[in-house]
């Protein structure tokens, strides 16, 4: 979760080689915990990993954004779909706090604040996806890698990109209350082709600079 954490965020941008040696230095671990992780990243999409040697932070394509965005689409509005008929009053309520929670860091100007923004918008998605019930479901999601570009659109469009996500956040929690799957579907189809569509606006030099996502 740290690598992670670091690479979505953009900290560690595109093309830094991650060296299982000096990673166990830092961390006070072992090469193996290490060599998981970055195994483990590899599948997720975030990095070339070679045994043994380390890995390297993938540089994203155009084209590899837009498929990865509409995998994640297909998936994740099946999965709101699904939520709608089965979620409880007790993770609505989840929903609505993160919603809240999101709202305190729509204005951040910090780098601080922009992650945490991405990490409560990152809940609110896993929450959702958890809640359709779906087990084979649920893993292709979290298989899917999330786009680190999504960070620098959030610095770049300040408030009003993340005012305008937050508001699709709130169109799809009254979805889920409705319990009609198909509205929930569709908001939330809307919602991931929206923030697509907003990283989409960078032309091929700008997804190679340095780089959390509806």
């Amino acid at each position: 979760m740290y690598l992670r954490r670091r690479i979505l965020s953009g900290e560690i941008p595109a093309r830094t080689v991650l060296r299982e040696q000096s990673l166990a230095d830092e961390l006070g671990l072992s090469r193996t915990p290490v060599r998981e992780a970055l195994r483990r990243l590899d599948e997720a999409g975030l990095v070339d990993f070679t045994p043994n040697r380390g890995a390297t932070v993938v540089s994203w394509t155009q084209e590899q954004v837009r498929d990865t965005y509409c995998l994640r689409a297909g998936l994740e509005s099946r999965a709101a779909g699904l939520a709608a008929t089965r979620i409880s009053d007790e993770t609505l309520g989840q929903l609505a706090e993160l919603i809240v929670s999101m709202d305190e860091f729509v204005l951040a100007g910090d780098d601080e604040g922009v992650t945490r923004l991405g990490e409560l918008n990152a809940e609110f998605h896993h929450t959702i996806v958890a809640a359709s019930g779906n087990q084979p479901l649920i893993q292709l999601t979290g298989s899917v890698g999330r786009i680190p570009m999504m960070a620098r659109v959030f610095r770049r469009d300040g408030g009003r990109f993340r005012a305008s996500s937050n508001h699709h956040h709130r169109d799809i929690l009254t979805a889920l209350r409705s319990h009609d799957a198909l509205w929930a579907e569709a908001a939330m189809l809307a919602h991931i082709l929206g923030a697509r569509n907003a990283i989409m606006d960078w032309d091929g030099s700008d997804l190679d600079a340095d780089r959390d996502a509806a």
